[in-house]
């Protein structure tokens, strides 16, 4: 039996995050993201009008994209390009999460909740996101209360 994931806490302050991929779930976590790190990258041909203040980049990803990237990010609607990607972070030692597919990620990418002088992360182990997603908002009106 596999143990869950250890949840840690990681300080992304003047670290570089890279999101290849500029769909919804790249949106998301864009937006998650920037209360927590100033340097994201998003790569991808088509990218959201949603995903604002970062740097964007308007092509395919290429390996070079991961030249002094500290964390990465796969989020594109090609399992076999986040695999890909998966694989080269982790020749690099790049801690890399894989939407598609949670045996490829390094780490989760929880719903996050945040008020009161709080940070909560939540995750379903990749197993149930509409449980995390419903976990994630109740947690977020109650730290609201305490606001």
């Amino acid at each position: 039996m596999n143990k869950p994931f250890f949840p840690m806490f990681v300080n992304l302050n003047d670290k570089r995050a890279l999101v290849v991929g500029g769909g919804r779930i790249a949106e998301r976590r864009v937006r998650t993201l920037q209360m927590f790190c100033d340097d994201i990258t998003v790569v991808a041909p088509e990218i959201s009008p949603g995903i604002a203040g970062v740097k964007l980049v308007r092509r395919a990803f290429v390996p070079g994209d991961l030249d002094g990237v500290d964390i990465a990010l796969a989020c594109t609607d090609d399992a076999a390009l986040n695999a890909e990607i998966a694989r080269m972070c982790r020749s690099r030692g790049i801690p890399v999460n894989a939407a598609s597919d949670r045996a490829l990620c390094d780490f989760y990418f929880p719903g996050v909740a945040v008020g009161g002088g709080v940070t909560v992360g939540i995750t379903a182990s990749g197993e149930d996101h509409a449980l995390a997603k419903r976990a994630t908002l109740r947690l977020r009106r109650a730290l609201e209360e305490m606001e």
